[in-house]
């Protein structure tokens, strides 16, 4: 424990690698793996941030790592791939049969709106992009909304985590580390509590791939 400590210690007092870790943390989660991106970066927000100014360019890494990420996503649309990336998407995510349908009818709900407002919502977010490189959305259109949501979404946690992180640097203060390494061990566990909901999902609406065939097979030709 001492030495992860000491590990961790290093790293909180480098801001390169802060922005750098965040950058990550924003990339990983716009993958659509079951990753605690969101509670990281009110992590760091909390145990990092030494004022707006910290908390303004900590946001900037994490809204361009999830542009990083979202950019590829558009690319596959672009290439024809966004009924089989939200159809894969919903199978690895452990979904249930309503994953695709709920996708496509939230996106067509919101228009490009759903760019921003799929960033708080994990089932239009990793759909939102592909669809929108399919033909939904023009390029500019897609910069911009996806700018802004990126914005906001890193913005948001990391402001919310320097808001309420006042006790939680006391206590690196007073402990060292340790109390965070704790909580980062916690949020490590938190996607087998996602896996284990989507797979009580799974039991009740059936998997993804099974009601998309069954979709198929239903259509008019």
């Amino acid at each position: 424990m001492a030495t992860w400590s000491a590990g961790l210690d290093a790293l909180l007092h480098d801001p390169s690698l802060v922005h750098v870790g965040l950058f990550l943390v924003a990339l990983i989660d716009a993958t659509g793996v079951p990753f605690p991106g969101r509670a990281l970066l009110v992590a760091a927000g909390a145990a990092m941030a030494t004022g707006w100014a910290s908390v303004a360019t900590m946001g900037l890494a994490g809204a361009l790592g999830a542009l990083t990420g979202d950019h590829l996503w558009y690319a596959a649309g672009r290439l024809g791939a966004a009924d089989r990336i939200t159809a894969l998407y919903c199978r690895l995510s452990l979904a249930s049969g309503r994953c695709e349908l709920r996708a496509r009818s939230r996106f067509e709900r919101f228009g490009p709106l759903a760019i921003v407002l799929g960033r708080f919502v994990a089932g239009v977010r990793f759909v939102a992009a592909p669809m929108a490189g399919g033909g939904a959305l023009s390029y500019p259109r897609f910069l911009f909304y996806e700018a802004l949501g990126a914005l906001v979404w890193s913005g948001a946690f990391v402001t919310l985590g320097y808001a309420v992180g006042v006790p939680g640097r006391a206590l690196m203060a007073r402990y060292g580390s340790g109390p965070i390494l704790l909580v980062l061990i916690v949020l490590a566990l938190a996607p087998l509590l996602i896996v284990a909901i989507r797979l009580v999902r799974r039991r009740q609406h059936g998997p993804a791939a099974a009601a998309g065939r069954a979709m198929s097979a239903s259509a008019p030709e």
